[in-house]
């Protein structure tokens, strides 16, 4: 159950020359508090979009970072109990980031209905490797083709979970469980298996092992371009955002979820700060 949360969104006030059209002026925000409980917040939930090229000179950008309120916490390691020839201790859910920020959130816009074509890749790899998900998060535009490899010896079934609407049902007895979106069965080094069935709808979808229930990954298929995953020092930017108000969510496989509101003004640069709570 998602929680009413208090959201930092900071910005320096800046200004550019009038001649200067590549550096936008910079917005500032004062101190948001965002009661999330009644809202659909799940990625899964973003409206219907569609490709609106002639409003591209109107547009701004969000850049942000996303924080932890304190120390990091530490990787706790699974030790796996087979194929020990293949498999060693790993984390459990390793910790990306620094002081500076938190990596691997997934950041998404909620409430856009038009705006810019998503450029992404349409050909998307997640590889079994050394008994892991590789890379352990990513990001597919909606319609792509999802190429898994196995790079292992060894029998695997990743199992493809829609990790919201499974979230949902063990909260909500009247909710029914959903099927996977796929089963992938893997058996010797070197397999590919295109899939188009699994990036069709959006959502963010889990991937599991069932033989080797440590092994775990995640793909993020965004339904427009306003999707992100924040790097290392926990920076992302979000370009060509139609002027509006939306609300902006970041979820973290460790540290949870929270939400904003966020406004948009074309020609403008949104600054936003996002403080994940101790849990």
């Amino acid at each position: 159950m998602l929680a009413a949360v208090s959201v930092l969104v900071s910005a320096a006030l800046g200004a550019c020359s009038a001649t200067d059209e590549d550096t936008p002026p910079v917005a500032s925000s004062p101190l948001l508090l965002t009661h999330v409980d009644s809202l659909p917040l799940t990625l899964a939930s973003a409206r219907a979009y569609r490709v609106d090229t002639t409003s591209a000179p109107r547009v701004g950008r969000i850049n942000g970072s996303v924080q932890y309120d304190g120390t990091l916490p530490p990787d706790t390691l699974v030790r796996p109990t087979h194929d020990l020839t293949i498999c060693r201790a790993i984390p459990d859910a390793p910790m990306v980031g620094t002081a500076a920020g938190v990596g691997d959130a997934v950041v998404w816009l909620l409430g856009v209905t038009s705006g810019a074509a998503d450029t992404a890749p349409r050909r998307v790899q997640l590889t079994l490797e050394g008994c892991a998900i590789q890379p352990r998060i990513q990001r597919a535009p909606v319609g792509a083709t999802l190429l898994v490899r196995s790079a292992d010896a060894m029998d695997a079934r990743l199992r493809f979970l829609d990790f919201e609407s499974a979230v949902l049902a063990s909260t909500d007895s009247s909710r029914v469980q959903t099927l996977p979106r796929a089963l992938v069965p893997l058996g010797s080094a070197g397999a590919v298996v295109p899939l188009t069935s699994i990036l069709q709808t959006p959502g963010l979808v889990e991937v599991r092992d069932d033989r080797h229930p440590w092994i775990k990954g995640w793909v993020a298929v965004a339904p427009h371009p306003y999707v992100a995953i924040t790097d290392s020092n926990g920076q992302f930017s979000l370009q060509a955002v139609p002027p509006g108000n939306y609300v902006l969510v970041v979820w973290h496989e460790r540290l949870g979820q929270l939400a904003t509101p966020v406004h948009v003004d074309a020609g403008v640069e949104t600054r936003v700060r996002v403080v994940l709570p101790q849990r």
